[in-house]
């Protein structure tokens, strides 16, 4: 059968964008990078290593939403987790980590600091979830693909639902619910989370035996066992994660706008889906509203394949420039580059044991053949 004319000019137009990035990440490669704090030009062994990434793949894999998985894809998908919980550690930088899972809760924990308020957090997160899904797949045999939480739909079902109702809260075929409710002190109360709910540990679902050893707090060097907790707050899911708050971040037209809308800054003073997703869940004492270790609860990851697919979205909206455009402070809240400069497409972004470090132009485009997926 001979391809569709949509699909001829999907192909067309994917190898134009490949090339165009190619070009740009070439051309910028031979400029000295004007500062020892930002990123240094390319030699041609670094050109060659960002070219093969970026140019298309013609058969992406399709991540999609968690609802729309059967009961039998959903448990195929929980049990790789479980899986990866229960095979060694590799990372000898995480002296915490006792098994795979540990692994990449830990890599996050160690570059907290780095990869939040900076304009290489999606990057960063993009490349992190790919190498999730890519262990998931060639350590646990699992054959689907990263799927992702769209939570506005959810949060449009609220208050007539709960969020303990939610699919993805099922104990059947989901991750589990919330954990019973735990008594906090005032001085807890830092983020100003008042409608919490639970606190202790998750009582239902696949991770209920689910030891994880990395976490609460910065501390990656120290063994601390523990389960995986859940302090649903309903409130701060709802405000936070509606349509209009999307709608509001993808309106820019400059990634550096775009990216610093949509991390937000801390707290509460503007809506914040990437907040509103970590704290709707995770509360004051719950494994996802822990900055460091938020990667403990597996929802972690579809709460981020869904901020990368709104980064997708926004990227395709003008494909060519916007997957050339990067930018941002190298460090956390330099918006201003007081203390090092702005990131561009040849800073290099690492997960420590769990995947080489590559620039970022090499995750710019979701349809390249490093990452080769796109969205539903």
């Amino acid at each position: 059968m001979a391809p569709s004319r949509n699909g001829v000019q999907g192909r067309f137009l994917a190898l134009l964008a490949s090339l165009f990035l190619l070009a740009a990440v070439t051309t910028a490669a031979a400029i000295p990078a004007p500062a020892a704090d930002q990123s240094p030009a390319l030699d041609t062994r670094s050109l060659f290593n960002i070219a093969l990434p970026i140019l298309p793949c013609f058969k992406p894999t399709v991540r999609k939403e968690w609802s729309k998985l059967t009961s039998k894809e959903k448990k195929a998908y929980t049990a790789a987790v479980m899986c990866l919980a229960n095979k060694p550690s590799i990372a000898k930088s995480i002296p915490a980590a006792v098994h795979r899972y540990d692994d990449f809760t830990g890599v996050h924990n160690m570059q907290t600091p780095d990869i939040h308020f900076v304009g290489h957090f999606l990057p960063w997160h993009r490349y992190y979830l790919w190498a999730y899904e890519k262990a998931l797949k060639e350590e646990c045999g699992y054959k689907g693909t990263q799927p992702y939480w769209d939570w506005t739909k959810d949060a449009e079902t609220m208050p007539g639902k709960s969020m303990s109702q939610f699919d993805i809260f099922s104990g059947v075929d989901g991750f589990g619910g919330n954990g019973p409710w735990v008594e906090t002190t005032p001085e807890q109360n830092w983020m100003g989370i008042n409608d919490r709910t639970g606190g202790g540990c998750v009582t239902d679902g696949p991770f209920v035996n689910m030891t994880l050893n990395v976490g609460p707090g910065a501390d990656y060097s120290t063994r601390n066992p523990h389960c995986l907790i859940r302090d649903f707050a309903p409130e701060k899911f709802k405000d936070n994660v509606g349509q209009d708050t999307i709608n509001e971040v993808i309106q820019h037209k400059k990634y550096e706008d775009f990216a610093w809308r949509l991390e937000g800054l801390p707290g509460w003073s503007m809506k914040n889906f990437h907040g509103g997703g970590h704290f709707g869940v995770g509360g004051l004492l719950g494994s996802m509203g822990d900055s460091n270790n938020s990667p403990n609860d597996p929802v972690f990851y579809l709460h981020h394949a869904n901020i990368d697919r709104i980064w997708t979205q926004w990227q395709e909206k003008n494909l060519i420039p916007r997957i050339l455009d990067m930018g941002g402070p190298i460090k956390a809240f330099d918006y201003s580059n007081q203390r090092a400069g702005n990131v561009t497409l040849a800073f290099k972004i690492g997960l420590n044991e769990l995947a080489p470090e590559i620039p970022i132009a090499a995750v710019m485009y979701t349809r390249g053949p490093m990452l080769c997926y796109k969205y539903e």
